[in-house]
């Protein structure tokens, strides 16, 4: 609501700079925030009340279920728009139904367009709309949606275990110990301690053996670290779809099953760049030998391996059919998914930043056909001259963000 007020004091602050009216009808100008936007606002922040509380929709699952769940309601906005112009949440059918009929007034040959913004069309004509004529009915159906607030709030409270860690469930964990034997003296043996401190101390350098393969050892942990605490269906659920990729058609590979394949591992993508930050490690990775040219590029390829093993499905379909144009785009996406990742991983410090963008670039592109952001190549050719070079791009973003890290 802090927003939301903000929001209003600039409408008055615009209304005085076009000068259109220096005259504010203060009720007529708040009305809208109060029966339209109040109730929303409740209900959003009722929804992230109950997904905190519940523990598996408090992490990153739950950004996604909220955003999914978010654009699946558009359809029921049209229909409600269209008959029930109350019952909308986002109050934008009132707006509409009432605007609509005041035009038909004054030009019968309207056919019942509605458009945000001129979007640069010329405007031919404008119109006297007195505003929504706020009647104890429409009042009560919108602060309907506050009451259901209230409920989703409640429910929350039911979740809501007040930091105690003993209503949780504990965890099971396998817990080897290890005790070093005892050393054995015999009794004329004796154990010399130095009597100062103060004596120089040689440190000796690994030798060669002992640091070899230091990179594959990284790269392997990089993996592990990604992987770690995914469960049986996951990997279940990873398989299918690469079975389903390899039974399908290619036409529906590229449409269907590659924008679902890659958009099941979008929770381990996120934690690249961003691990060691959330997890207060970078003090201790920061330190390690050659962070910047060891851990980050294996952080980066076993992002990769993970983006290429959950569409290798795909991958050898196109293959089989000789669909270069689909594999181009396919090998296009398979770097760009890790690069943005790390890229917006290291510079956010925050594993949220990549779920929206990456989710909502997967809705705009793969899902609804925009050729200039379908990097997935499901229904373009995957814009691989954009999206190569930007991947390149990424990826140098990410490494200037990670010195900067180091520097600091």
């Amino acid at each position: 609501m802090a927003m939301v007020i903000v929001l209003a004091l600039a409408g008055l602050v615009i209304q005085l700079m076009q000068g259109e009216s220096t005259g504010i009808e203060f009720n007529a100008f708040i009305a809208p925030f109060i029966f339209v936007v109040l109730p929303v606002m409740a209900l959003v922040a009722a929804f992230a009340v109950l997904f905190e509380t519940i523990p598996f929709l408090a992490g990153g699952f739950g950004n996604l279920i909220y955003f999914l769940g978010f654009i699946m309601l558009f359809p029921l906005i049209d229909k409600l728009i269209q008959e029930k112009p109350a019952f909308e949440p986002l109050g934008l059918g009132l707006f509409m139904h009432d605007m609509q009929a005041a035009v038909l007034k004054i030009y019968p040959d309207y056919s019942g367009g509605f458009s945000l913004g001129s979007g640069g069309k010329t405007i031919i004509g404008t119109f006297k709309w007195m505003g929504v004529h706020w009647t104890p009915d429409l009042i009560l159906v919108r602060f309907m949606f506050v009451m259901i607030a209230i409920l989703l709030t409640l429910a929350g409270a039911l979740f809501f275990d007040r930091f105690d860690p003993s209503r949780s469930k504990p965890k099971r964990m396998k817990i080897i110990v290890s005790l070093p034997k005892p050393a054995k003296y015999s009794q004329s043996e004796t154990v010399s301690i130095p009597q100062t401190l103060s004596q120089p101390v040689h440190l000796t350098t690994l030798s060669a053996p002992a640091n070899g393969f230091a990179f594959m050892r990284v790269l392997i942990s990089e993996i592990k670290m990604l992987l770690k605490g995914q469960r049986w269906w996951w990997y279940a659920v990873a398989a299918g779809l690469i079975i389903a990729a390899l039974v399908n058609t290619p036409e529906n590979v590229r449409t269907f099953v590659l924008p679902f394949a890659w958009s099941w591992p979008i929770l381990i993508w996120s934690s690249l760049g961003s691990r060691e930050i959330q997890h207060n490690t970078h003090q201790m990775v920061f330190s390690s030998a050659a962070p910047l040219v060891r851990q980050l590029p294996a952080q980066w390829l076993a992002g990769f391996l993970v983006t290429a093993l959950t569409g290798s499905g795909v991958a050898l379909k196109l293959l089989s059919v000789g669909d270069r144009v689909g594999l181009l785009a396919w090998i296009s996406a398979a770097l760009f998914i890790p690069s943005l990742a790390l890229a917006l991983g290291v510079w956010s410090n925050s594993h949220k930043l990549f779920e929206v963008l990456y989710i909502t670039l997967w809705y705009l592109g793969p899902m609804n056909k925009i050729a200039a952001v379908d990097f997935l190549g499901a229904n373009s050719s995957g814009n691989i001259g954009f999206f190569i070079p930007f991947s390149i791009a990424l990826t140098v973003a990410a490494f200037i963000g990670r010195m900067r890290q180091l520097q600091n």
